[in-house]
């Protein structure tokens, strides 16, 4: 009897110490070391994809170990990303005026079809872009950055992605 209760002990140390360390992990995406945006413009707003990518601009992909983000103890919602969004005009072929500067809006993950790539999808609302009468373009630039508590900040740019509506 004795025995026993030192070997249950025993494997409850251990089990306690391998959470411990998977837990160490937690809220963090593994390789994950910058983002590459796209935009896509819509008639109500701009649709912003992220992909994740490691350090050589590499998009990251998912799997189903512990280390993905919506899987096991390193969980990772879309709610913990902190997004900002700098939208700016063109004149003369030159970022212009600042027209946004806010939060991506109903950020969440997302996936592609045929593909295996980690993302994000996000949207700015074109009724909260300011119109710049001294554009010549209906082109701007958008920068995007976002963080977690344990990783970022980073940052991409896109220039010449249609921000206006004719």
């Amino acid at each position: 009897m004795f025995r026993l209760k030192l070997q249950l002990r025993g494997t409850i140390l251990v089990c306690i110490c391998i959470f411990t360390l998977l837990a160490c992990g937690t809220g963090e995406i593994q390789n994950f070391e910058g983002i590459s945006i796209i935009s896509e413009p819509r008639v109500d707003r701009i649709n912003i994809t992220i992909y994740l990518t490691d350090k050589h601009g590499i998009p990251l992909i998912w799997n189903q170990s512990i280390f993905s983000p919506s899987v096991g103890v390193s969980t990772i919602s879309d709610a913990d990303f902190t997004t900002n969004a700098k939208v700016y005009s063109m004149r003369n072929g030159e970022k212009n005026m600042k027209v946004y500067d806010g939060r991506l809006l109903d950020v969440r993950w997302g996936q592609e079809t045929n593909s295996l790539d980690r993302l994000l999808k996000a949207e700015i609302p074109r009724s909260l872009i300011d119109e710049d009468p001294n554009r010549d373009t209906t082109t701007g630039v958008i920068t995007v950055e976002i963080k977690t508590d344990k990783q970022g900040p980073f940052m991409d740019t896109i220039e010449k992605t249609e921000i206006y509506k004719n």
